[in-house]
């Protein structure tokens, strides 16, 4: 068994946590002994109480993560407070739906920023404190959206797909000063709303679906990456309903061409091309991948 991750005297941030899984990882945290930035719009206050009923400290943030005013303002007030900072789980988010010929630049730009860029703000800042004070653990949270793509959410799924690439860069690069950058893939309902899948999937109660796709079941993941021992950086952790599992980025290995090929040589090799038996998932460094293409090409 393993032994209980605490986090007594250790300060955290959670964004978006006046609701949803925000509130159940800003409760998490508490529970086991962070001090808690509890930053929203609108329903922090309530979840801060909530926390320091149970015991908890935590203090209320309003800004917006949409600036980079705000995502200063968020880990200043950290800092400020209780002198440190530990960990940043940048839970913001919104959804504008729309099929993509009816999508407009405004909704695109709208989703990004409180996703994508969002966490930059957050994060920059946190980067910057945990690089002179002997690094911390920062936990984005991206969605199958942003891997598998999601029908009439383009803008949803593009700002996703961008916190995989710049969580993995910023992985790369705090690892020297003890920074750990890591991705959470959830999924939960939160309490009144209803999934449109919910009762079309054979031979799978839509009952059981409700009651096992909660918060709470996804926040013990955030617990892991948020702690001091967190066993990984780079990586995107899954938590479905009480699945737990790595994503990755494989590549084939393809076919290798000696000379230029034509498009119908392309075609005639595409099953090799296509073919993920034997599939590669790289470290998290394009230039690994690069060296070992050069090799595979040119290597004797």
């Amino acid at each position: 068994m393993a032994e209980e991750l605490r986090f007594d005297a250790e300060v955290a941030v959670v964004t978006g946590a006046g609701r949803g899984m925000g509130r159940t990882h800003a409760l998490e945290l508490a529970r086991r002994g962070a001090k808690v930035v509890v930053n929203d719009i609108q329903g922090a206050e309530r979840i801060a109480d909530e926390i320091r009923s149970e015991g908890g400290e935590a203090v209320v943030d309003t800004h917006s993560v949409g600036t980079e005013e705000g995502g200063k303002a968020i880990i200043d007030l950290a800092v400020d407070t209780w002198g440190r900072l530990d960990a940043v789980v940048t839970n913001a988010t919104i959804y504008l739906t729309k099929p993509f010929h009816e999508m407009t630049l405004a909704d695109f730009d709208a989703v990004i920023d409180v996703k994508l860029r969002a966490a930059y703000f957050v994060f920059h800042p946190a980067y910057l404190y945990m690089k002179d004070h002997g690094g911390g653990r920062l936990v984005g949270v991206t969605s199958g959206a942003g891997l598998q793509g999601l029908a009439t959410q383009a803008n949803y799924a593009a700002a996703n797909s961008g916190l995989i690439g710049l969580v993995r860069t910023i992985s790369l690069e705090g690892e020297e000063f003890g920074i750990t950058a890591n991705l959470l893939n959830p999924g939960a309902l939160i309490a009144g709303e209803t999934s449109p899948f919910m009762y079309n999937i054979p031979g799978v109660n839509g009952d059981d679906i409700r009651d096992n796709f909660l918060p709470e079941r996804v926040s013990p993941m955030v617990a892991v990456l948020a702690h001091r021992t967190c066993p990984c950086t780079g990586q995107i952790l899954g938590a479905w309903g009480g699945r737990f599992a790595r994503s990755t980025i494989t590549t084939a290995q393809g076919w290798v061409s000696k000379e230029t090929p034509t498009a119908e040589d392309i075609v005639d090799h595409w099953d090799e091309i296509v073919d993920q038996n034997g599939a590669v998932d790289y470290p998290t460094d394009i230039m690994i991948f690069a060296i070992r293409n050069m090799q595979l090409l040119y290597g004797r």
